[in-house]
């Protein structure tokens, strides 16, 4: 799991506060992880920041490498060759940062998917962006994050995975998609920066 420095990462995220911004990004992260943490699927989390409170948070509960901020696809290149430089056998998944509706059963359901394809990926809620790409080992990753992503990995022949998991195809880039979807339940660190900032986020997204 690639996730840029806190202090500039989630730029989109308009809370007029760059602390919020920043509390809003490490809880989308832990959450995300921690729904990783419960998956069955899950055996090791490789994180790729050189952010010292990424690094707190994490380190007893992650593996933590560091990169030089040069940009997302050197920072999945760090942690898929950290998996190689250890040994890893068997799948590997990269998963974005900013998932916090994400939970233990959908990534169960994802990964157990997955398995049935030597590369894949899960698009976003517009259908442009990716959230997860998935692969059979180490040396066939294939990514291509960024802009228009579920265009370039599927041109890129990997299979798009039409698992039903809204919970990670939620992610959030702005104010408005922690709004609108009702029925998905966030994740206990989101929640509570979201309750103790109460009313600015409230002014912010409206």
């Amino acid at each position: 799991m690639p996730i840029r420095s806190l202090q500039t990462g989630k730029s989109r995220l308009s809370t007029g506060s760059d602390a919020l911004r920043s509390q809003l990004a490490l809880a989308f992260f832990l959450d995300t992880i921690a729904a990783l943490e419960r998956s069955r699927e899950v055996k090791r989390i490789v994180v790729v920041s050189s952010d010292t409170t990424i690094y707190r948070c994490v380190q007893a509960r992650c593996d933590v490498v560091t990169d030089n901020e040069t940009g997302l696809t050197a920072a999945v290149d760090i942690g898929v060759e950290e998996l190689r430089k250890t040994g890893h056998l068997g799948p590997v998944a990269v998963v974005l940062p900013d998932l916090p509706f994400a939970t233990a059963e959908a990534f169960d359901a994802l990964f157990h998917a997955a398995r049935e394809h030597k590369q894949a990926f899960l698009g976003d809620q517009t259908g442009d962006g990716t959230t997860c790409v998935t692969a059979a080992s180490v040396d066939t990753v294939v990514h291509r994050l960024g802009p228009n992503s579920a265009r370039a990995h599927a041109e890129a022949g990997l299979t798009t995975l039409g698992v039903p998991v809204p919970e990670l195809r939620s992610d959030v880039d702005v104010l408005n998609d922690l709004d609108h979807r009702q029925q998905l339940r966030l994740g206990v660190e989101t929640t509570k920066v979201l309750s103790l900032a109460g009313a600015s986020i409230a002014n912010q997204s409206t």
